[in-house]
């Protein structure tokens, strides 16, 4: 019995279990499969290709600044010219664009850091012992500085990585002060190539965030359209995937023109339009979930085809809208003229049609369905106006006026207090804590395995342990497997390329051209980032050697450091997903219950500061459902217990998004024809929300989730009076049930 029911995972194992007939040789089987599983997501996930485009203007600026002081070493005979381009190529990395500000000293934080690090190591590297204790203080610090977000990675990663590369060279005193100044040069000339030889405009990054965010937007409509057509004649509809995406498309833009925001001493109209247009995607994102959820709410023997045609129409037109926005605000010309002629008058035109009785049209449940969904409609057409209005002064020169961004974006620019971080550091508890000494403990053993054996090349097997650890365990390996493809083939192609070229120039040339692709890739996979950065460290690392069978070596040398890397995370303090998941899951029952209440609090409230306390709590639950995903995800790639562990946190996320998507259809009746008052909807409210707490501290203390209560729903009379509110509350009692079974699962033992 017991292997029968480890054997249900698919038609693959059923027919593995009919060859392999023997009891032991079948649970052996069955045991096999989730590990086979795991190594498939994990090959799918090292794999991913992501859809940004590969950032082809910083490969050729990150080439300039790596290659062009090797060149003017070489001409005026100085021996600094690898140190310039450790230096250059560093700075030009770290160049993730924004403003000049933020950009500018984020660059001179890291060659300030970079030459203290290779002064640093050049000194030390004759003295084991100190080496040593100096990498341990030195990678502890670098790690630390994640604390500060993305400026704080640019600059501790490459910082350490420089101290390293120091060390396996030492050298006197005058030497390390000559080699902190080439540091120095080269990532001046790197600044300058960025900031002012070829700078990257300052808003690009601003635009291409909200592009990509309304590009989102229009595959979830796609979606939409797909699934309400599909349940015509089916159901139930699949809650579409893309809701995550549009979801973590929002955030990037709104940290994305935060942090420009930050780098300028006030405010801009380019930069308030923006933000506007992101503020507009996010309203855009809620009407079309609630549209998806009216839709849905409609019993599958009383929807309308025709009637259900003209919607789908209309969200066909919606989609093209966000495309066309998305092409204007990255293409950057006026030219793009973006139309809005939809909105919700043909669904009424249809329904009229079909409901020539308006009282009839009154009463019918579908009929009032579709009527709420077109005034959903004529809302978002409204919107979608502003966004092109904005979209059009952009890029044009007239003057267009723009609404006053949300309080919300003033309050995310303010700076963190200075207490925030330094509890983040000292605190021994804290996931950055752990993994800063776990980065410090490894790299440091790395350094003295590497003196003690005398591994050749030993600095190529420490840097793959900084580049691989990560905070968490699961990413940690899916990154030393990213490294340790990327470097083997990267070899393979070096090895091949060394039996055919052998002119300096034409190496310089390679080396230019192999700068150039492993950054413009970066963005769009780490594998080819690492194939093409192999052979750039061996000519670049390696040039005076002049040795191409090095790529060997430092395929040896990455497979060391990955099996380090992978022990660490292991063995040292280790941070199991599964420690985190509860947590995550905790957090997003509780800003589900938050936003409904919210909802409740201002259902008799139509202004739109109300609208934005609305929308501040739709956004709380749209972070905490990412995290939960994200966790989730993490929690899966190491996952090897009972695939019944899996199925009830699959059930929460899915149906938590579920929730959130009902609660946003619900908060949209405030606008409705219905206008009910908020006593009625008061006592669900209450009762779910009692519900959800109860559920939350079961998953945060891992107790038993106590007996679902029944939800009371609105009596007859209500019911009849308000129809949409009535489906809307029945549909959140039987989602909030769904999800209190799964929670019933996650907590009971098997």
């Amino acid at each position: 019995m017991r292997a029968n029911q480890l054997c249900q995972s698919g038609l693959l194992l059923e027919e593995l279990a009919y060859h392999f007939r023997p009891v032991g040789v079948q649970v052996q089987v069955c045991f096999m499969i989730p590990r086979l599983k795991r190594l498939e997501r994990t090959l799918r996930t090292v794999t991913h290709v992501s859809s940004m485009r590969p950032a082809y203007a910083a490969g050729f600026r990150a080439a300039i600044s790596t290659i062009g002081p090797i060149i003017v070493a070489a001409i005026i005979g100085s021996t600094g010219g690898t140190w310039m381009s450790l230096g250059g190529f560093n700075v030009a990395l770290a160049d993730k664009g924004g403003s000049y500000r933020t950009r500018a000293a984020t660059m001179a934080a890291l060659t300030t850091c970079c030459a203290i690090a290779i002064f640093l190591g050049t000194i030390s590297g004759n003295q084991r012992i100190v080496v040593i204790a100096l990498t341990f203080v030195v990678a502890l610090i670098a790690s630390l500085a994640r604390v500060w977000g993305d400026p704080g990675s640019s600059v501790g990663g490459p910082s350490l990585s420089t101290f390293v590369i120091a060390i396996a060279y030492p050298a006197s005193s005058h030497e390390a002060v000559a080699r902190a100044g080439f540091i120095i040069i080269g990532g001046i000339w790197a600044m300058i190539v960025s900031l002012i030889v070829w700078p990257l405009r300052p808003y690009r990054p601003g635009r291409l965030a909200v592009a990509t965010a309304y590009r989102e937007l229009a595959s979830y409509t796609d979606q939409v359209v797909d699934e309400v057509d599909r349940t015509l004649l089916s159901e139930p509809r699949a809650l579409p995937s893309q809701i995550p995406v549009v979801r973590a498309a929002l955030e990037n833009s709104r940290q994305v023109l935060t942090r420009l925001r930050q780098g300028r001493p006030g405010s801009t109209a380019r930069g308030e339009q923006l933000i506007v247009l992101s503020e507009v995607a996010d309203q855009l994102f809620g009407h079309i979930v609630g549209v998806a959820e009216t839709i849905e709410a409609i019993p599958r023997q009383q929807r309308n085809p025709r009637i259900e045609e003209s919607v789908l129409r209309v969200l066909r037109q919606i989609a093209s809208t966000a495309r066309g926005i998305a092409d204007a605000v990255e293409a950057e010309d006026e030219q793009i003229e973006v139309g809005v002629t939809w909105n919700g008058d043909p669904v009424r035109e249809e329904l009229a049609a079909a409901f020539n009785d308006d009282h009839a049209a009154a009463t019918d449940i579908a009929a009032i369905h579709y009527s709420h969904t077109a005034t959903i409609f004529t809302r978002a057409g409204r919107y979608g106006e502003v966004a092109a209005t904005t979209a059009a002064a952009l890029n044009g020169s007239r003057d267009v006026s723009v609404r006053t961004a949300p309080r919300a974006w003033d309050m995310a620019a303010e700076r963190t207090p200075i207490r925030v971080f330094a509890r983040a550091i000292l605190n021994p508890g804290s996931l950055l804590f752990r993994y800063a000494l776990r980065v410090a403990v490894v790299t440091s053993t790395a350094v003295a395995i590497s003196g003690l054996f005398d591994i050749k090349r030993g600095y190529w097997m420490i840097l793959t342990v900084i580049v691989i650890l990560q905070p968490y365990t699961g990413v940690t390996s899916q990154r030393a497997a990213q490294r340790i493809i990327g470097t083997v083939l990267g070899g393979i192609i070096t090895a091949a390329l060394g039996a055919l070229i052998h002119n300096p120039i034409a190496i310089t040339a390679l080396a230019f051209v192999f700068v150039s692709c492993c950054v413009a890739l970066l963005p769009v996979n780490y594998v080819a980032f690492s194939i093409f950065l192999t052979p750039t460290f061996v000519l670049l690392a390696e040039a005076s050697a002049g040795d191409w069978h090095l790529a060997g070596t430092r395929v040896m040398n990455t497979l060391l450091g990955g099996a380090l890397a992978w022990l660490g995370s292991r063995l040292l303090w280790p941070s199991p997903e599964a420690e985190r998941l509860p947590g995550h899951m905790a957090e997003s029952l509780d800003a589900n219950r938050a936003y409904l209440q919210r909802v409740e609090h201002y259902f008799d409230d139509r202004s739109d500061d109300a609208g934005r306390a609305i929308l501040a709590a739709r956004r709380a639950t749209g972070l905490t459902a990412s995290n939960t995903d994200e966790s989730l995800q993490r929690y899966i790639g190491e996952h090897s217990g009972h695939t019944e562990d899996l199925s009830a946190a699959m059930t929460f996320t899915t149906y938590m998004r579920r929730i959130t998507a009902s609660i946003a259809a619900l908060s949209l009746l405030r606008h409705g024809a219905e206008r009910a008052p908020a006593e009625v909807l008061a006592p669900f409210v209450k009762a779910a929300a009692g519900d959800l707490e109860t559920l939350s501290e079961s998953v945060r203390t891992n107790r038993p989730a106590p007996p679902k209560a029944e939800m009371p729903t609105l009596g007859a009379p209500e019911n009849k009076l308000y129809p949409l509110l009535s489906a809307r509350i029945e549909r959140l009692a039987l989602q909030i049930a769904t999800v209190h079974d799964a929670v019933e699962r996650w907590t009971s033992p098997l």
